[in-house]
């Protein structure tokens, strides 16, 4: 517990006036993926939201806010050769952008190796920090020196999200990023249909507004589109599927004959585990609490389109895929 709050005592001096001259957003100016008023909205809402619910913690701007980023890595950079080094890492929202990306401003919480990705066991290792985060979030929170001012306070933090991409967000979350209802914004609402060898999501055209030329289009499955966008699932939907997951012991088990039980897709839906990030008190009232970190998508995307228009051995435009767009009506 002392460790992290001295590492969140070092972030305490914020310079003024942008004294070490680092890139603000106003100097990156147009080479900056600026964020849209939709996004800036969106992120405002989740703060007023933690805000109204807690004003006790906003009332004292020096309380931190959190967020963690955690991703798995093969450190040989062989993948013949299997081996997992998953790091945890803490960074401040209470800093200003220019500074609190920088990796001075980075705390690394974990460091967690292995012969295989950690999967839904991550919580395992998370246990020693979620203690922590749960002494930081006390209402009497950890005693500490203001640098700026040199009066001590009593300090609170909280985690406001995650950062990771999608096969990390599902061992952190809970919410399996495989099968048929892989998408965790559309949990069981979740359009997939089965092609040759592979699942396929389809139903994208339902985020379009209804008069959109691209739901009445017969260019993508020869059929038109006119159903609603998925519904929001709200806290109370989500802890109640939640409870509905059995306790059961992991793997083969001579308990259940020595065979591993698959999951009841229709009870447990794509959950595999109750993340061990509910057990802090404000984590169910979060509205976002994963961030996918779109670095890894575009360039899945981008690669996936120019090995395709290069037509070489990673093309997507192989014999299976054109028996799928024949079954699907493209």
């Amino acid at each position: 517990m002392s460790d992290m709050t001295a590492l969140l005592n070092d972030l305490s001096y914020i310079p003024p006036n942008n004294e070490h001259n680092e890139s603000t957003q106003g100097d990156i100016g147009e080479t900056s993926n600026e964020p849209t008023q939709a996004t800036r909205n969106k992120f405002e809402e989740i703060y007023h939201n933690f805000d109204t619910k807690y004003p006790d913690f906003t009332k004292e701007p020096r309380n931190v806010r959190l967020g963690l980023a955690a991703d798995g890595f093969n450190p040989f950079g062989n993948l013949s050769h299997a081996y997992s080094m998953w790091p945890v890492i803490l960074t401040t929202y209470n800093l200003p952008p220019w500074l609190c990306i920088k990796e001075s401003s980075f705390m690394s919480m974990l460091l967690i190796p292995g012969p295989k990705s950690l999967g839904k066991d991550i919580d395992v290792y998370l246990r020693p920090l979620i203690e922590d985060l749960k002494v930081l979030w006390d209402r009497k929170g950890v005693e500490t020196i203001d640098v700026a001012s040199g009066q001590k306070f009593n300090m609170r933090a909280m985690v406001l999200w995650t950062i990771n991409d999608f096969p990390a967000r599902s061992s952190l979350s809970g919410w399996s990023g495989q099968g048929y209802k892989a998408c965790p914004t559309c949990n069981e609402d979740t359009p997939s249909v089965r092609v040759l060898s592979k699942t396929a999501y389809v139903g994208h055209r339902r985020f379009l507004k209804k008069p959109h030329k691209w739901r009445r289009s017969l260019e993508f499955n020869g059929q038109t589109d006119n159903t609603d966008p998925p519904k929001e699932f709200g806290r109370d939907v989500i802890l109640a599927q939640l409870d509905r997951l059995p306790t059961r012991v992991k793997g083969k088990h001579p308990s259940h004959g020595g065979v591993k039980i698959k999951r009841n897709v229709h009870v447990e839906l794509n959950w595999t585990k109750r993340s061990i990030f509910y057990e802090l008190e404000y984590w169910s009232f979060l509205s976002l609490r994963h961030n996918l970190d779109i670095m890894h998508i575009e360039k899945n995307v981008l690669e996936a389109i120019l090995n395709t228009l290069l037509m070489n051995d990673k093309s997507k435009d192989t014999a299976k895929a054109r028996q799928d767009l024949q079954m699907l009506g493209i």
